[in-house]
C-alpha cells in the first residue's frame, strides 16, 4: 500500500466516525425531539456522507482483494453520495471561512439585527472556533470524496482491462 491508499483508508474511517456520530445524532433528535425541516436536511446530508464512506469501505476492500467483487450499484452510490459530500464539505468550507473571516465588529453587528431571544442563545466567542472545526470537516469531507473518485476510476480501469482479458 502507498500512502496514498493508506490516507484513504484514514480519511474514510474518520469521515466514517464523524458523519455516523452526525448521523445518529440528528436521528435521535428528529425522533424524540420533534421534526424539523433544517433537522432532516441535516440528517439526510450526514446520512449521504455516512454511506459514502460505507461504500468507500468496499472500494477499499475490493482494491485490496480483487476477487471480491464491487456490488454493480456501488460505483454509481460512490459517484452520487460522493457528490453530496463534495457539495456538503464545500458548503462548510465556505461557512467556515466566513466565520473566520468575519471581524468582532461585523458579528457584533450581525448579532445586534437578530431577535432578542436569538442574541441570547449566541455565544460569540465560540464561532471561531467552530469556523475551524468546519474547515476541518470540510478538508476531511472534500479529499476522502477526492481520493474515493479517484481510486473508483482506478478501479474502473482495472474491471474494464480484466473483461479485455477475459474476451481474448
Amino acid at each position: 500500500m502507498n500512502f496514498r491508499f493508506k490516507l484513504y483508508r484514514i480519511l474514510t474511517a474518520l469521515t466514517l466516525m464523524v458523519s455516523g456520530f452526525f448521523t445518529f445524532v440528528g436521528l435521535y433528535v428528529t425522533l424524540f425531539v420533534g421534526t424539523n425541516i433544517m433537522m432532516l436536511l441535516s440528517l439526510m446530508i450526514w446520512g449521504a456522507c455516512f454511506i459514502h464512506s460505507i461504500l468507500s469501505l468496499y472500494l477499499q476492500r475490493s482494491l485490496l482483494l480483487p476477487e471480491v467483487p464491487l456490488k454493480e450499484n456501488t460505483p454509481t452510490g460512490i459517484r452520487i453520495m460522493g457528490a453530496i459530500t463534495m457539495g456538503f464539505g464545500m458548503l462548510l468550507f465556505f461557512g467556515g471561512f466566513c466565520l473566520l473571516a468575519a471581524s468582532p465588529e461585523m458579528i457584533a453587528e450581525a448579532v445586534k439585527q437578530m431577535p432578542p431571544q436569538e442574541q441570547a442563545a449566541i455565544n460569540v466567542s465560540i464561532l471561531k472556533p467552530l469556523g475551524a472545526v468546519f474547515l476541518v470537516l470540510s478538508f476531511l469531507l472534500t479529499f476522502n470524496a477526492n481520493l474515493s473518485f479517484s481510486y473508483l476510476k482506478q478501479w474502473l480501469g482495472k474491471q474494464e482491462q480484466h473483461h479485455q482479458q477475459e474476451e481474448e
